[in-house]
């Protein structure tokens, strides 16, 4: 169960910062999060996947009043409940499968009400230098394709549809002959 509440560059709209609170923690603990913008030009046109900067910072509980102060304001947060797994397979992949929830209040989560009822988002993450990112983009985007008949998935922004049912995803599956091997 993660809470976190999004502080976007308003200005280009290409970069943002994420304040992330861990709730399964006794003491709830915080993090700071800067995703740069996309990846831009012929060679991002060229493949499947977003590539993002991103970093990330533990920081302490007193990270909301700096943000008050600085003149960030918080209207909500959000509420992801879900399971993530890593795996290897040419890169330290990372699945995270969660639904995401609207808290009113802060940290309010018997109040937290679902953003897209019914529907899971799936994210596939993995870490890349300049040194591996060709093959981090390679496995991610053969991952994706493995995973193609039971979800649609896109690029952030760009919504390619959803599988409405599991058994739609099962009959997607049947059709393709089992999908590929893993």
């Amino acid at each position: 169960m993660r809470g976190s509440g999004n502080y976007r560059d308003t200005g280009t709209g290409s970069s943002e910062v994420r304040l992330l609170c861990d709730l399964e923690q006794t003491e709830p603990s915080w993090t700071v999060r800067h995703v740069g913008g996309a990846m831009r030009g012929a060679g991002a046109d060229q493949i499947s996947v977003l590539v993002r900067t991103m970093v990330e910072s533990k920081v302490s509980k007193n990270v909301l009043r700096m943000f008050y102060v600085l003149g960030y304001r918080l209207d909500h947060e959000l509420l992801r409940v879900g399971f993530s797994f890593q795996f290897n397979r040419g890169a330290q992949i990372t699945v995270t499968v969660s639904s995401v929830n609207k808290m009113l209040k802060l940290h309010a989560t018997d109040e937290a009400v679902p953003v897209t009822p019914g529907i899971q988002m799936v994210e596939v993450t993995a870490p890349a230098s300049a040194e591996n990112y060709t093959e981090v983009a390679a496995a991610v985007q053969s991952f994706c394709e493995y995973l193609a008949p039971l979800l649609h998935l896109s690029k952030p922004g760009v919504s390619t549809g959803v599988v409405p049912t599991a058994a739609a995803a099962a009959a997607s599956l049947m059709s393709d002959g089992g999908g590929t091997p893993l």
